[in-house]
């Protein structure tokens, strides 16, 4: 049975009008002729020069160095000090959530017990350069009798 091309009725196998190999649109499901082509990007341009993630915004938030009168002395702190500090000081006049904080930064990063104990390097004493060359001699024979 062959299709006539003039009825709109019945239009060519080729032709869905955008709609996909269902025949969906939708969310998620966008018409043919309005999906990217492929090697096409969304963002063809890409992200602008220049611009910074957020971790570099808060890591550059973090180090900036301000003066601070502390005590009569100038200090020159990063944020993260002055932050950290004044946690502390939140911490030790009374404020639970401020001590809880603070508590939580120093088990994570305060000083930590090493994870294993010390042990013993037992060096042996150095020859003198006569015991070495013995020894070496000595060494240099076993190999040439191994060889044979």
């Amino acid at each position: 049975m062959t299709t006539d091309q003039t009825d709109p009725s019945n239009p060519p196998p080729d032709t869905n009008d955008g709609l996909d190999a269902n025949g969906d649109v939708g969310p998620g499901r966008p018409p043919k002729h309005s999906q990217f082509k492929p090697g096409e990007s969304g963002n063809p341009k890409g992200r602008p020069v220049g611009a910074k993630s957020q971790k570099k915004i808060i890591e550059q938030i973090a180090n900036e160095m301000h003066w601070v009168v502390d005590g009569g002395q100038r200090w020159h702190r990063s944020t993260i000090e002055l932050v950290l500090l004044s946690l502390r000081n939140r911490s030790v006049e009374g404020n639970v959530r401020s001590f809880r904080a603070c508590h939580e930064y120093l088990a994570k990063y305060g000083p930590q017990e090493p994870i294993n104990s010390g042990g013993y390097l037992i060096v042996p004493e150095i020859p003198t350069v006569e015991e070495w060359s013995a020894q070496e001699k000595t060494r240099l024979a076993k190999q040439a009798d191994e060889r044979e």
